[in-house]
């Protein structure tokens, strides 16, 4: 699994402008882009065993930039919003990552039209106290169309990403309250975590 983790950190990094079609980008440029994926293997023989694991990326089109702490929130069909990961430090916000292993609250593989729509990606740079700038935020959108489901009768491989869009066409899902703001003050959530943290 882990070098599939690999790989597919590669191919997030290369999404790049990718996501955004290029009226978008002319109108107004983004701060950054965010990549997010879920990829992991569910064994039928021994579920309580099963991980996930879950990648995002915030990048930016610029130099070296300062650390940084990322997080990442997840608006399900259903209206709720959810923390999907955080990390209060990454080296550098140019190309900040968090990973996450995860696994289902229940013993089946993901559902992938179970998962959020859209993702909200907010970097926020730190400085030498570790204080907290101004968030940043960018957003992704479930790449149905892309997902990768590989299933047998004792298998599920499961491989989804998030491809990066414009604010416009997911910001308002987020507007109900401050969650960046919120996470980068207080180091913590008030929403609840997309699926539960996996136990070594």
């Amino acid at each position: 699994m882990h070098h599939s983790v690999g790989a597919l950190c590669s191919a997030l990094i290369g999404l790049g402008m990718a996501g955004f079609a290029a009226d978008a980008l002319a109108e107004a440029p983004p701060p950054g882009f965010a990549s997010v994926a879920i990829v992991g293997t569910y064994r039928a023989a021994s579920p309580a065993k099963n991980q996930y694991t879950l990648l995002s990326i915030y990048r930016q089109e610029s130099a070296e930039g300062p650390p940084a702490g990322i997080a990442t929130f997840g608006w399900l069909d259903t209206g709720e919003v959810l923390l999907v990961q955080y990390s209060e430090h990454v080296p550098s916000i140019t190309q900040a990552m968090s990973l996450r292993s995860v696994m289902t609250p229940k013993p089946q593989p993901l559902d992938i039209k179970a998962a959020p729509r859209y993702v909200m990606v907010c970097a926020r740079p730190l400085d030498a106290r570790k204080a907290p700038g101004e968030p940043i935020a960018v957003y992704g959108e479930r790449d149905d169309a892309n997902a990768q489901i590989d299933a047998s009768p004792t298998t599920t491989l499961t491989t989804l990403t998030w491809a990066p869009v414009p604010a416009a066409r997911a910001a308002r899902n987020f507007a109900a309250r401050d969650y960046c703001g919120e996470i980068a003050r207080e180091k913590k959530s008030s929403v609840p975590a997309w699926l539960i943290d996996a136990t070594e």
